[in-house]
């Protein structure tokens, strides 16, 4: 099943490792060439910033010139930028390279997913899916214990990110499968989403501001609390292995149960925790693995909880602009979060992190609160299965989702029924009369 999609899911692979390297290894080499947090938070914002007009512009390119070049482009201009990282050590420069590093790096998601997508069939959608969610996380996860093998602050580990790059262009330039369509432009309508599901979007907002916020200063609070490099990326590993190792049996839960008190539950326990986290920070590096690893498993999956929330209440053919909505809104506060939490380590040292994370989760926990009392979900509730998802993604891989092309079985099949047709504008030519 996994044959025809082999070459991408290698490039994948490699492209994790490199990337999850870069996203460890610029907030540890800023800090240590004397970058403030504030201004890190800034390269953090602009990362994403980046990541949300890849999402936007890459449909653009592809059309012009076809996947195999677009990603053949992106990876080269990847590769090229993290090299002059090293080479330019200023603000000013960092600034616009993340910014164009989160643009590439969408770009490249957006075009192994569409491509995935069109290679899939029904029959293997969900393994495809399945695999691209464990590539995701546990190559990045390696490309974290990476940092590991050289100094931060030498240029060993930047040229070992350009070339893994490099080396993930050749699947893709050798495979011999036939190039996809070109990718739909991103449907955007945040007032529909927001009146289809209030917690749905609001989940997207407070994942994107904790997680964007984790994932810029996170390797900067390791470092304030005394973490070595070693320490560092294990603190780093197991919040992903956190969020990896719940995501699928919350998920599960949330089937059972209404996924609103799921969404209360784990964001108030990733408040205990966030807490924990800011007011004891002189742990020793396996206890602060321990609360690391368990927050990973309340806060990184949350959004996969949301997502699936907002799908419950949408219509079948707005399954895909659900997501994208929710992506979208996820990435534009991830910017913010990474400015606002950079404002709170800067008065309150490393724990200002954690202490954001407190009132973020507190928030949306009273949100969620707030609205259980307004709007009550019908008796019998009809949820579609939970799915996993791949981490930070773009609007192609719920593409890759079966529920999407499930969705669209059965609004054929409503049509046939109702109107006695095959095919749109095709009548049946059992039917005597047209339909009334």
């Amino acid at each position: 099943m996994l044959l025809p999609v082999a070459a991408l899911l290698l490039s994948d692979a490699l492209l994790l490792i490199g990337h999850g390297l870069q996203l460890t290894l610029l907030p540890v080499s800023a800090e240590l060439l004397g970058f403030t947090a504030g201004q890190i938070g800034m390269m953090g914002s602009t990362y994403y910033l980046g990541f949300v007009s890849g999402c936007l512009l890459t449909p653009l390119l592809v059309r012009r010139v076809g996947h195999i070049r677009s990603f053949a482009i992106l990876a080269t201009s990847y590769s090229a930028l993290v090299l002059l990282f090293y080479s330019f050590p200023v603000l000013l420069v960092w600034l616009l390279l993340r910014f164009t590093v989160g643009l590439a790096i969408s770009g490249l998601y957006m075009t192994i997913e569409s491509w995935l997508s069109e290679r899939s069939t029904s029959e293997t959608r969900g393994t495809i899916l399945s695999v691209y969610v464990v590539i995701n996380m546990s190559m990045t996860m390696v490309g974290q214990q990476m940092l590991n093998l050289a100094d931060p602050l030498g240029q060993t580990l930047f040229i070992v990110i350009a070339v893994l790059l490099s080396l993930a262009l050749i699947p893709v330039c050798l495979t011999t499968a036939l190039a996809p369509a070109p990718i739909h432009t991103v449907r955007v309508d945040l007032r529909k989403v927001w009146d289809l599901s209030q917690v749905g979007v609001a989940g997207a907002i407070a994942t994107g501001l904790v997680t964007g916020a984790f994932w810029s200063l996170g390797p900067l609070y390791a470092r304030e609390i005394g973490l070595d490099t070693q320490a560092l990326t294990m603190f780093l590993s197991v919040v992903v292995l956190g969020g990896a190792v719940f995501q699928l049996p919350i998920g599960r839960l949330s089937d059972r149960y209404d996924r609103r008190l799921v969404l209360f539950y784990t964001a108030i326990i990733g408040l205990i925790l966030s807490a924990l986290l800011a007011v004891i920070p002189d742990l020793d590096s396996w206890g602060l693995a321990v609360l690391a690893f368990f927050w990973g498993g309340c806060v990184m999956t949350q959004y996969a909880i949301s997502l699936a929330h907002a799908n419950d209440r949408a219509a079948p053919e707005d399954f895909v602009m659900v997501g994208s909505v929710m992506l979208l809104s996820m990435g534009v506060f991830s910017a913010l979060g990474s400015v606002i939490a950079a404002l709170f380590m800067q008065w309150f040292g490393p724990s200002g992190l954690f202490i954001f994370s407190v009132i973020c989760l507190g928030g949306f926990a009273f949100a969620i609160a707030a609205r259980r009392r307004v709007h009550v979900l019908p008796v019998h509730d009809e949820t579609e299965p939970f799915r996993a998802v791949a981490g930070v993604t773009t609007p192609m891989s719920l593409e890759l989702d079966p529920r999407n092309e499930e969705l669209s079985e059965d609004v054929e099949h409503d049509q046939e029924r109702a109107f006695g047709y095959d095919e749109p504008g095709e009548p049946d030519e059992e039917v005597d009369s047209p339909p009334q």
